[in-house]
């Protein structure tokens, strides 16, 4: 029977999963040297988010062939390293995607509506507060999308339908033909993007061309009445910049489900801002999405456990192709 390590408990939804299919070890808390230990004999990993999985910690798990995670973003994983070693890396995309988009556009309102103050003053017994800030509507205000892939589209579409707001993207990697979606203007210009959004949404992953993407130049082109959303990665922010766009009016204040390191400092500035809402990374953490993905992350290790392809892997098809090349190569050998 296979080996398979939780970095974390997951939902009792995927542990169902792997019932009597696996034995199943947990590792007592999800730090690097905890699980690393562990996985040196594991067949697979089912990894969250507390854990990031190192080239070192790959290479010492001979056993290892499938980290597995509840979620689409795999940047807590050494990838390259995986494919090395012909680890295959999956994730599960798809439950979450509705649950992202509703997250990031509840911020906008959250912040344009200043719930927060609003809340605060209201429980102090301040109900004058009602006079002193009037808050915005978001109707005919622009919502500028950084990423206009499945969690972008969703909040295009909520945007358009329920707010009747204007919405421009920005993605490279999208082309305009493929855009159903009535009312989305396509735009090859970051910065015209940035310039005119009343709301700038992002939604890439994590990758060498988006780390660091927004950044001192960047809130310098924003209106200082406009708003940031961040429900995809941290690192696609620089937060020291973000800090002083904020203190010094460049932009009207950040709504932010991720960050640059995680969990972030307590002591971290932004905390200190009243223009800023945070949540701990858990846009995607509904009831409903938490089993979906505790399901798919066991599934998925099972199904490459059985040499099969996972629904979604940065890596499989490589590592089929190296295999495949190192079987014809030994033929010819011989």
């Amino acid at each position: 029977m296979h080996k398979i390590l939780l970095s974390e408990p997951i939902d009792e939804a995927g542990l169902k999963v792997l019932e009597g299919r696996a034995e199943i070890v947990i590792s007592p808390d999800p730090s690097e040297e905890s699980v690393g230990k562990l996985l040196k004999d594991a067949d697979a990993l089912i990894l969250r988010t507390a854990t990031r999985v190192t080239a070192d910690m790959i290479k010492a798990a001979s056993s290892l062939k499938v980290i597995s995670r509840t979620g689409g973003g795999l940047s807590n994983i050494d990838i390259e390293a995986a494919t090395e070693h012909n680890v295959v890396v999956c994730g599960v995309k798809g439950p979450q995607d509705r649950f992202v988009a509703e997250h990031a556009v509840l911020m906008m309102g959250a912040l344009a509506k200043r719930f927060s103050y609003l809340d605060e003053q209201t429980r102090k017994g301040n109900f004058k507060s009602r006079f002193e800030y009037l808050p915005d509507g978001l109707a005919g205000k622009r919502v500028g999308l950084i990423g206009l892939g499945r969690i972008g589209r969703i909040v295009a579409d909520i945007c358009i339908k329920g707010f009747n707001m204007e919405v421009w993207a920005y993605d490279p990697y999208v082309d305009a033909a493929s855009i159903v979606l009535d009312g989305v203007v396509l735009s090859d210009n970051l910065n015209e993007v940035l310039k005119t959004a009343d709301f700038l949404s992002l939604h890439v992953p994590a990758t060498e061309e988006t780390i660091g993407l927004i950044g001192k130049d960047q809130f310098t082109l924003m209106k200082p009445t406009a708003f940031i959303i961040n429900t995809s990665r941290g690192e696609v922010i620089r937060e020291a910049d973000l800090v002083e766009a904020l203190k010094n009016g460049h932009i009207a204040g950040a709504g932010l489900d991720v960050f640059e390191k995680e969990p972030p400092d307590p002591q971290n500035q932004l905390f200190q801002l009243e223009n800023v809402l945070v949540t701990p990374h858990s846009a995607a953490l509904t009831k409903q999405t938490v089993a979906k993905l505790a399901e798919g992350a066991a599934e998925n290790a099972l199904i490459v456990l059985e040499g099969k392809k996972p629904p979604y892997s940065p890596n499989w098809d490589i590592i089929q192709d190296k295999k495949q090349t190192h079987v014809e190569s030994k033929a010819i050998s011989h």
